[in-house]
């Protein structure tokens, strides 16, 4: 999962805290990465493991979504469960000052951000906090997670979102030769 900032590590840490078997929450580390393509890049590495991601995953860098990258992982992972997790509050934002017409997100959230706007570019990043990031530097809009979010006077919230999100747990399994 993505870096401490993101919905996906509070999901982890919430499946370690309230599913897993009291003897397994002494011995359970939480690792972080970079992005969900990085972790996907060291699967094989991390036989054993367990790996919890959103079911609206969508990668920019690959254009799949979850239930492609579950379909094309079949022979590596093994789905353990799901469970339901709320996402942290998210909001679409616009910079007044701003006439760049760019906006940025994370890939999953693109269908959602064009039903209120329409702008000329939209870029996605890693995670909502990367898009926030970037915002910062040339855009227009973003959509992302509340909390990311310091209000300056030229911005203004257009909408706010409060989703609920399945989770899936999987095991990975050994690499086949």
């Amino acid at each position: 999962m993505g870096p401490a900032a993101t919905d996906s590590s509070q999901a982890a840490q919430y499946y370690v805290e309230h599913y897993l078997a009291d003897q397994l929450k002494t011995s359970t580390q939480i690792v972080l990465h970079s992005s969900f393509e990085q972790l996907f890049s060291q699967l094989q590495q991390l036989k054993d493991d367990f790996l919890v991601i959103p079911t609206a995953f969508r990668s920019a860098k690959s254009g799949m979504s979850w239930g492609q990258w579950h379909y094309r992982n079949l022979a590596v992972l093994d789905l353990q469960t799901a469970f339901v997790y709320p996402l942290n509050s998210l909001v679409l934002l616009e910079n007044t000052a701003s006439v760049s017409n760019i906006a940025y997100t994370h890939a999953a959230l693109t269908d959602l951000m064009g039903q209120y706007i329409q702008p000329k570019v939209v870029r996605c990043s890693a995670s909502k906090y990367a898009a926030y990031q970037q915002y910062l530097v040339d855009g227009q809009y973003v959509l992302t997670n509340e909390k990311n979010v310091r209000l300056r006077p030229t911005e203004k919230i257009l909408q706010r979102f409060s989703p609920q999100m399945v989770w899936a747990v999987y095991q990975i399994k050994e690499f086949q030769k």
